[in-house]
């Protein structure tokens, strides 16, 4: 055989080996799990949503995550006894099809543009709250690091993807198993996660330590500030018990101590709170906090004008603020002890 021809036959051979690699990756390479998972990753960095529902069961694996979900989503990193456990899985059922919807419409927004839905800001279905939802599920604020490794199942041709996350609530990363299966294309797709629970649990340690952290930190501001007021009114008592509210140097006294003990200790109190990066669970409690000292602040500058002005508007509008600031108190208490976990 001439040169020529031994060239044309290796060509041959090599454009039959390319061809057959080729047909090889197309019918079986990319009918693997690893495939899938890749897929999945570049549709998120691309915002592929028809890539990314290809590869993932999107409402399979919502109705079956959907218990582990409720049960973590409404027992709020708080203990539940029995009869609320019994409520939660009969109002868990009632509302599971708009939540899943609720869930669906989140992620295929996120998908697209890589931002979770914003709050509705409405409250009394804050459940039904895609944003809510979506932070309540632990999706919100999580890093995907990759996967580990993907285990194949040869007795029924499933697999484990082990994916390695980081959400921003907890100071550790979480290995998820990912469930997938082939689909009527042979296309290996996400079908579920096997450890789901887990991860709502360890989202909830995590929440719960975050929670405890704050007040713990909070209330030591709120004790040195409370010693501080208590002395505060009896320094007040004791200025009005020496003199009367129609003598110049009783006025003066009072209007002292606003301007230089009560009003600097709340701005003090306020500064401090904000200083504090509260959690999402205690986000309501730091906001009402912050609103009190707002209110107490108003209160006193009010006070110090009308021993100055001694107009009955002046005096009107600063008792109604310390009314105000004193009703908050009473929720304030109550919200304390409902993080807190107490009965």
């Amino acid at each position: 055989m001439g040169w020529k021809k031994r060239l044309i036959a290796v060509l041959v051979l090599l454009a039959v080996l390319v061809a057959g690699g080729a047909f090889f990756y197309v019918t079986h390479q990319r009918k693997t799990p690893e495939y899938a998972m890749s897929e999945i990753t570049q549709a998120l960095e691309k915002h592929d949503a028809d890539t990314f529902f290809r590869y993932v069961d999107v409402d399979g694996v919502l109705d079956a995550s959907y218990t582990d979900f409720m049960s973590g989503a409404l027992q709020t990193e708080q203990p539940m006894n029995d009869e609320a456990k019994g409520a939660v899985e009969s109002f868990a059922s009632m509302v599971k099809a708009p939540v899943l919807k609720s869930f669906h419409e989140a992620i295929e927004t996120y998908v697209k543009t890589g931002v979770w839905p914003a709050a509705t800001g409405e409250e009394t279905e804050a459940l039904l709250d895609p944003s809510v939802a979506m932070q309540k599920a632990g999706l919100v604020g999580v890093e995907l690091r990759g996967v580990d490794r993907v285990e194949l199942h040869d007795e029924d041709a499933t697999a484990v993807a082990m994916v390695r996350v980081h959400p921003q609530e907890s100071d550790e990363d979480f290995v998820l198993r990912v469930v997938l299966a082939p689909a009527d294309d042979g296309h290996y797709h996400v079908t579920g996660i096997e450890n789901y629970r887990d991860y709502v649990v360890m989202l909830a340690k995590a929440r719960r330590s975050k929670v405890d952290a704050y007040l713990t930190e909070t209330a030591s501001i709120v004790a040195e500030h409370e010693a501080a007021m208590r002395e505060a009114e009896t320094q007040r008592a004791e200025i009005l018990a020496a003199g009367t509210l129609g003598n110049n140097a009783t006025r003066q006294a009072l209007q002292d101590l606003m301007t230089e003990t009560i009003l600097p200790d709340w701005q003090a109190r306020k500064a401090a709170l904000e200083a504090i990066d509260a959690p999402d669970a205690a986000t309501p409690l730091h906001r009402l906090r912050l609103r009190i000292c707002d209110l107490y602040i108003g209160y006193a500058e009010g006070y110090a004008a009308w021993m100055m002005d001694k107009k009955a508007a002046t005096i009107r509008e600063a008792e109604q603020k310390l009314k105000q600031a004193k009703t908050l108190e009473q929720e304030e208490k109550f919200l304390t002890k409902r993080i807190g976990g107490e009965s």
